[in-house]
């Protein structure tokens, strides 16, 4: 059965012809805009495992914000022509960088399935840094 090795959030992210995976700017768990609505880059980028004896995994991710409607991103994973496995399964990667929409700040949340099955929850809150000299009211 097909498995998610690892997801990441990051700034940009692309995969190759080869299947090579690049990732720029990750690890981040929090995102501070100016103001709000806003629109920030971002990238999901993955490794999904498939068995030698499957040719394909069902991909999906799905956003969901604080408030207001969520995304949904569906793909077919297939490996490279020349991919080779090792331990039994072929690594398949995917990249997808975009502009994010960003209306209410909160914890932002990605759901990511591998043939319908959950296999990963990951996130990051978005913040307005108040000005220097303002006090919460």
């Amino acid at each position: 059965m097909a498995r998610l090795q690892y997801v990441v959030l990051a700034e940009y992210a692309r995969v190759d012809a080869g299947g090579l995976l690049t990732i720029a700017g990750a690890g981040f768990d929090r995102i501070s805009v100016n103001t709000l609505p806003s629109q920030i880059p971002l990238a999901c980028a993955m490794r999904v495992l498939l068995p030698e004896s499957e040719k394909d995994a069902r991909l999906s991710v799905a956003l969901r914000p604080p408030s207001g409607v969520g995304l949904r991103m569906e793909s077919v994973l297939t490996p490279p022509a020349e991919a080779k496995p090792h331990d039994g399964v072929v690594g398949v990667a995917f990249a997808a960088t975009f502009g994010l929409p960003v209306s209410s700040t909160g914890t932002y949340v990605f759901e990511v399935s591998v043939n319908d099955a959950p296999a990963e929850r990951i996130s990051f809150e978005v913040e307005v840094p108040q000005p220097p000299g303002q006090a919460d009211v």
